[in-house]
């Protein structure tokens, strides 16, 4: 069966969207699946508004034999990119994922009323996060939170006194708040951060740690006693490096940490420690959108490894 992937970026690049197609691409092709993924790599379009579109849609018209021989086309949210086609092959059956809003300015109503749309004229969708259905105005066939894969313990090495932030350097992410923290007096002295990505912000990280740019996470998740992640799919990761309980958020309500900052926003910090005796947690919110971002992957007890991703596409697609 050969299924076609449309996304704006993908492998190598570095990011939750690209490493959950890398990952759904490998457990596909185990179950003998014939996977072609089409991103902006790909194509080549110059970023140029309309224009860009444009060329786009004369790239995909022109290489549509990859459609055409396809059983499949999933799109992970660039809708806008397949929408001609849709009406040039209504029969081809297609097929959405929406991963998120545009953090920068999330509640457009153009943007939300396009991914409304993308939702209604798809054969099926599948939202990452339940609260996107809130937000969008639309329900999806399948709600899934990405993957998680279990790692062993004997090869974590916690060092004391270490901070990381993963993701974009971005104030959109929460990192602006957290280099306030950075800059207080709260945190023990010698304290070492390290930055896994690359953005606008970088020039105010380099002042208190030390900027790895887009790179594999992995050695920093093993070292790092603290982490604050920018989204979801970093939480999920790093919790793959710890032995912290399932039911942290709850269990450890009592042991808020006080002495961070209460504008530290949209994101999560805690302490890769087993158990809960303290161990510390906090969440912050900037936005209605972030508490109940957040409140979501909180209240998960179970996370889903990609084998159980792999198998959600697989119903969706009826297959």
């Amino acid at each position: 069966m050969k299924i076609v992937f449309l996304t704006r970026r993908a492998s190598p690049q570095i990011g939750g969207v690209e490493r959950h197609i890398q990952k759904l691409n490998e457990e596909l092709r185990v179950k003998n699946y014939n996977v072609k993924i089409i991103s902006e790599k790909d194509i080549k379009y110059p970023h140029i508004k309309f224009i860009g579109l444009l060329y786009i849609w004369f790239w995909l018209f022109k290489n549509r034999k990859l459609i055409l021989d396809s059983d499949i086309v999933h799109v992970h949210d660039v809708f806008i990119w397949y929408l001609p086609f849709k009406f040039l092959y209504p029969k081809k059956k297609v097929f959405l994922t929406i991963h998120g809003l545009e953090w920068r300015n999330p509640f457009n109503a153009f943007s939300l009323l396009q991914k409304r749309i993308a939702v209604k004229l798809f054969n099926g969708s599948i939202g990452v996060g339940k609260f996107l259905e809130k937000y969008i105005g639309t329900k999806f066939d399948y709600i899934i939170y990405g993957g998680l894969e279990k790692h062993s313990q004997s090869t974590v090495h916690r060092s004391p006194n270490t901070f990381l932030f993963v993701g974009r350097l971005e104030p959109d992410t929460g990192l602006g708040e957290f280099l306030k923290l950075l800059g207080s007096s709260s945190l023990v002295h010698g304290t070492k951060v390290d930055f896994v990505g690359d953005g606008s912000l970088r020039k105010e990280c380099e002042r208190f740690g030390t900027v790895h740019g887009f790179c594999d996470p992995t050695p920093f998740y093993k070292k790092a006693e603290t982490v604050v992640p920018s989204g979801y799919l970093t939480y999920l990761e790093a919790k793959s490096y710890s032995s912290i309980q399932e039911n942290l958020a709850e269990s450890c309500e009592d042991e808020l940490n006080t002495d961070m900052s209460s504008s530290l926003t949209g994101n999560l910090a805690f302490k890769m420690r087993g158990g809960c005796h303290g161990c510390k947690i906090k969440t912050f919110y900037s936005t209605q959108l972030k508490k109940e971002y957040w409140e979501e992957i909180l209240k998960l007890k179970k996370y889903n490894t990609w084998k159980d991703i792999s198998n959600v596409y697989l119903k969706l697609w009826n297959e």
